[in-house]
């Protein structure tokens, strides 16, 4: 089976790069289609290479993001200022904030603190601990507004509880955890506007479509119900797929309370880290009366960490730690969508998808359960979730527009999906792959789990969108 997925792996990264230039070849001698202007199948050919480079990975990510913006700008797709401006935009420094905010809370050390008073709360049975995981997700989604932060925080602790109660390999109680981790991390990702970065993006996109501005609070509102709800329902499927093979675990109790034990009373730079992600997180709930958007928030605060007596960062933990890469693949692929928009591009294909679907006429529910499916099972395709945003917003705005609908109909449930929903394999997202290379996992583990908890995740946000957002004043 590893053989197997070596020649896989050799065949993507070997034939990923003339792939992306033959099917963007393929799609430029088509020719324009009706209703398609120039700068339009321009933009489609670009879309169609990097859509294939961003699947195969055959060249880094973050240069392919990269390359959106020369190649648009010389091909004469969109002036360069319009190419490069999505590379200053608030969600690609929302993700600087969000990273050196988490490398605070875990330099603090208040990271493990929370951590262990949360599970001396719930218990010693394997459920409760699997719940305290569960708990800790929920906590941390709006401490720490990075999935993959999160999971690195949780990850030392799982395997030290594995350690501690004897357990030693693959156990079904290893994978439940593991699970557990990574799949309720991503469902509350879907609940916190500022918990994963798919959430911003979509914003953002939003905006630029011409769209209203969701704020904070606006997306906790639709946001965090279905979120909540998926999440309870995520964790109780894992017990259902991957029952513990014991139900109470020895010294659990007493590893947690030697854990605390050793730590002792609150430090200084506990309290000030404690401070700061106070402030920012009451900038995030307020920012819909206050007008701070969570970008300035989250950079406002982390000023804090480097000032004279106060401050206990330093820029080199900051550039050991920060995920550069993702940076690159957020700007490059949040112009990508950018480019959709302006060119016409992305409305062409929402209406042709329309067309292929034979939506028109649908009742706007039965239109969006059709939409969440796509996108959802989409993730098959893809590694990481904010390219896979980047690439879907544009024409699910442009299909609202086509079916004379809200925008924020079809667009926030598609987001979220995107965002919270990776879970069918272990390479859709780097948390889930950070699990994975555990070594106590296998593939197949996620879609036991992933499948079933997406099909019940499209029905969710779809009756959401349609009844509950609809009765709180939404559309």
């Amino acid at each position: 089976m590893e053989e197997g997925k070596l020649s896989i792996e050799k065949l993507r990264k070997q034939y990923g790069l003339p792939l992306a230039l033959l099917c963007s070849a393929i799609v430029w001698f088509m020719g324009a289609p009706a209703g398609l202007s120039l700068a339009g199948h321009k933009a489609l050919v670009l879309f169609t290479g990097i859509f294939v480079l961003y699947l195969t990975e055959s060249v880094p990510l973050p240069i392919v993001s990269l390359a959106v913006a020369p190649l648009a700008a010389l091909w004469s797709i969109v002036p360069p200022s319009v190419a490069l401006e999505s590379f200053a935009s608030s969600p690609v420094y929302l993700m600087v904030g969000a990273f050196i905010l988490a490398n605070a809370m875990v330099k603090s050390g208040l990271a493990d603190r929370l951590t262990y008073v949360i599970m001396n709360l719930v218990g010693i049975k394997t459920r409760a601990i699997s719940f305290g995981i569960v708990l800790a997700n929920i906590v941390m989604a709006f401490l720490v507004p990075s999935s993959l932060a999160r999971t690195g925080i949780m990850i030392p602790v799982c395997l030290g509880i594995f350690h501690v109660f004897g357990q030693q390999g693959r156990t079904k109680f290893a994978i439940n955890l593991l699970l557990t981790l990574t799949m309720t991390n991503a469902t509350m990702g879907a609940a916190i506007y500022t918990a994963t970065v798919p959430n911003p993006v979509t914003v953002e996109l939003l905006a630029k479509a011409g769209g209203p501005v969701v704020t904070y609070m606006q997306w906790f509102m639709y946001g965090f119900p279905p979120g909540l709800l998926m999440t309870f329902i995520t964790w109780w499927f894992i017990q259902i797929v991957f029952r513990p093979e014991l139900d109470e675990l020895p010294n659990g109790k007493e590893f947690v309370k030697k854990k605390l034990a050793e730590l002792g009373p609150l430090t200084s730079i506990e309290k000030r880290a404690m401070s700061v992600f106070a402030l920012v997180v009451v900038l995030w709930a307020t920012g819909g009366w206050t007008d701070i958007d969570p970008t300035t928030a989250a950079l406002a605060g982390i000023l804090f960490f480097f000032l004279p007596k106060f401050g206990f960062m330093t820029w080199d933990d900051v550039h050991k730690n920060m995920s550069w890469s993702l940076i690159f693949i957020a700007g490059g692929g949040i112009s990508l969508g950018l480019i959709l928009t302006k060119t016409g591009a992305a409305k062409w294909l929402a209406v042709t998808i329309f067309k292929m679907l034979g939506l028109q006429g649908l009742s706007v529910l039965v239109t969006l359960i059709v939409i969440m499916m796509v996108i959802q099972y989409m993730h098959f395709l893809f590694v990481g979730t904010t390219a896979m945003a980047t690439s879907f917003i544009p024409i699910v705005i442009a299909m609202a527009e086509h079916a004379q609908v809200s925008p924020l109909i079809f667009a926030l449930p598609a987001g979220m999906i995107i965002g919270g929903y990776p879970l069918l394999m272990f390479y859709n997202t780097t948390p889930n792959i950070a699990v994975y290379g555990t070594g106590l996992l296998k593939v197949e583990d996620f879609p036991k789990v992933g499948v079933l908890v997406c099909l019940i995740a499209v029905i969710v946000y779809s009756i959401c969108a349609t009844t509950y957002w609809r009765w709180l004043g939404l559309f």
